[in-house]
């Protein structure tokens, strides 16, 4: 028997299963961010009673935790597996639960013309006599013709209901059509309820749901959550390296994903009063990845060169082979990809901000995990993808968290004592650095001269909260009697270098591309910048870190989950996803890991804001008008 503390959840588990797996079955979310495989030692719980019935602490759990720890009790749940029967307390700490995230579901969005895949249609039938015995089918589809010129196909799943739907109604039915072509739900007599439909953003962190009455185009709910499949890695790469490791783990990583939008959609249809069943069509979007891993395809060789993708064109399936609970008949479309790692997701942002029909050179940046970047306008489209890493969503970062309550957001510093001030999510004590801040933290740290152009503590600087601690340099953010772990909160020099490599690769993405079509950035009349991340960023502190490209601040405008807006364009149109489609073939993909100028730009643009600084004028001038008001270490720039 296992007990989680403080939850009070019991289950029993058995021999060869990890505390994190029994915790995932128990319904206790613990932080994990490598896949199970003991590297980023976000899952450490204590083992208060029972450890004889665990397994021994591994080589990973003795690189990460010291000797003082793993006698104290402290483990690392990926990695404790269960031996032998036995009751075991666990005790999850507060830094190690995974609370509800933050999350970002409505964005910028361009009306469209109501013209869904479904519709109700009431339809008389002619009664069957002893002169005249046609078949039900028969008669429905004769009516059927009458009224929109052609004879749809009849659904397994309608043709069963068929002749109870025509006696109960007294030969009046209620028909749903998907693309006039088939039959997928029948009711008897003239119902009144409002069909429904349910757009998807698959993200790799997040899953975001809208909850569509397709009659009136109205978003009437909508459901949010982390995507579940974060307990067997953090990225991309290490998803799909997990699908590689061993069968059936690409059918783990469907079904969980498809059990997160499960719960999705249960969420939103409560919201409303209304049962699953009477959700009709689904659009979903999402990388290449996460796109192939929802319709139960390995991605395996979107990870290896030339990064094909499976399928480009849309797909569309139906929702109970994918195991979506929603009505039995109903169909799941999936929106095009353009690439191996720029997928549908960005293909709905291209038509969420309108960059494909527009005269003005625009640029969206949708950042997250792995950052999507699409610059153009009606005339010519590109697109690029960068491993920006999951620093901006506080992993890999000493003290990060995502965006839950207790997250410190914002950052600023005082440029004459050096004592920062904060802002946390909730306004409650602080228990970790969500990304944003992270963002606020190194462009406050740079304009006070706490670090150099480099990124490294300058050693002049003395201040209480700058100190070196076990070799490492540091600033403290939040004294330990502040927080709600009883911990300081830092900044370290590994975590400044982590922001460094993730802005420098969404700048050098951004420059590579600007680059290849020939655009210098003042020529970029619109800046998007997409993603729940880049809904919370200054835009100030962004642009001093020299995440993008020196683009006038009025131009920039930040747009929020622009993916599920695409979808949910998608969802109320027929015509969208016949214009995504041709978007996806217009958009010529660059391949940045093949460009020979990618390791000399990415390493210039790991300096702040950049090595040459002749790029970023306005900033320097910032920075140094900054220094001539009393900040420290600004005058070598």
């Amino acid at each position: 028997m296992i007990i989680f503390l403080p939850y009070g959840r019991r289950l029993k588990a058995s021999k060869g299963k990890t505390l994190l797996d029994a915790a995932l079955d128990a319904g206790v979310k613990i932080q994990s961010f490598c896949g199970g495989r003991g590297l980023c030692g976000r899952c450490r719980i204590v083992v208060r009673s029972g450890g004889e019935n665990l397994s021994p602490p591994s080589e990973a759990e003795k690189r990460i935790l010291s000797e003082d720890e793993l006698s104290g009790g402290l483990r690392l749940a990926c990695q404790a597996e269960i031996v032998s029967s036995g009751e075991v307390l666990v005790e999850v700490p507060v830094e190690s639960q995974a609370y509800k995230q933050r999350l970002v579901a409505g964005g910028l969005e361009t009306p469209v013309q109501l013209k869904p895949a479904v519709r109700r249609l009431v339809v008389e039938v002619r009664r069957s006599t002893l002169e005249d015995a046609e078949s039900d089918v028969e008669v429905l589809l004769e009516a059927l013709e009458r009224k929109i010129g052609d004879r749809p196909t009849v659904s397994y799943e309608a043709l069963k209901r068929v002749p109870y739907a025509i006696r109960e109604g007294d030969w009046t039915v209620t028909v749903v059509l998907w693309m006039d072509k088939e039959i997928i739900s029948i009711e008897p007599g003239r119902p009144n309820e409002v069909p429904y439909g349910l757009a998807v953003d698959v993200g790799t962190t997040k899953l975001a749901a809208f909850l569509v009455d397709l009659e009136s185009g109205k978003t009437v709910a909508t459901a949010s959550d982390m995507n579940p499949q974060i307990s067997y890695g953090e990225d991309v790469i290490s998803r799909i390296s997990y699908i590689m490791e061993g069968e059936g783990n690409l059918e783990r990583l469907h079904r969980t994903v498809v059990d997160g939008v499960n719960v999705l959609l249960r969420e939103a249809c409560k919201a409303v009063g209304i049962e699953p069943s009477m959700v009709y069509d689904m659009t979903v979007v999402g990388n290449t990845a996460m796109h192939h891993i929802f319709l139960g395809i390995s991605p395996k060789y979107v990870a290896l060169s030339p990064y094909p993708a499976v399928v480009r064109s849309p797909v569309d399936v139906k929702a109970k082979d994918l195991g979506v609970e929603m009505n039995i008949g109903a169909y799941v479309h999936a929106l095009p990809v353009i690439a191996g790692f720029v997928g549908a997701d960005a293909v709905a942002g291209i038509l969420a901000t309108g960059i494909h029909e527009s005269d003005e050179v625009s640029m969206l940046i949708d950042i997250g995990t792995n950052t999507e970047i699409v610059l153009g306008s009606k005339e010519r489209l590109a697109a690029c993808s960068c491993a920006s890493g999951p620093a901006f969503e506080g992993a890999h970062i000493t003290h990060g968290i995502r965006a839950v309550e207790g997250a410190i957001e914002r950052i600023w510093i005082d440029p004459e004592t050096l004592e920062p001030a904060y802002k946390t999510i909730g306004d409650v004590k602080p228990r970790g650095i969500c990304g944003s801040a992270i963002v606020d933290a190194v462009a406050e740290m740079f304009k006070t001269g706490i670090i150099g152009v480099n990124g490294s503590f300058r050693s002049e600087v003395e201040a209480p909260r700058v100190r070196c601690d076990g070799g490492t340099m540091e600033f403290v953010v939040a004294w330990k009697e502040e927080t709600s772990t009883g911990k300081d909160i830092v900044v370290t020099q590994s975590d400044v270098r982590e922001v460094q490599l993730a802005k420098a690769a969404i700048y050098t993405g951004t420059s590579i591309l600007m680059k290849r079509m020939g655009i210098e950035p003042l020529e970029v009349e619109k800046v998007f910048i997409a993603g729940a991340f880049g809904n919370y960023i200054d835009p100030e502190s962004a642009q001093i870190i020299g995440m993008y490209p020196e683009i006038p601040l009025d131009r920039v405008q930040f747009v929020g989950n622009t993916a599920g807006s695409g979808a949910r364009m998608a969802l109320l149109s027929t015509d969208v996803r016949r214009l995504a489609e041709d978007v996806a073939k217009r958009v010529r993909y660059l391949e940045l890991g093949a460009d020979p100028d990618f390791q000399k730009e990415f390493l210039k643009a790991t300096h702040l804001p950049h090595m040459e600084l002749k790029r970023f004028p306005n900033v320097v001038r910032f920075l140094k008008g900054k220094a001539r008001s009393g900040d420290k270490g600004l005058k070598s720039l």
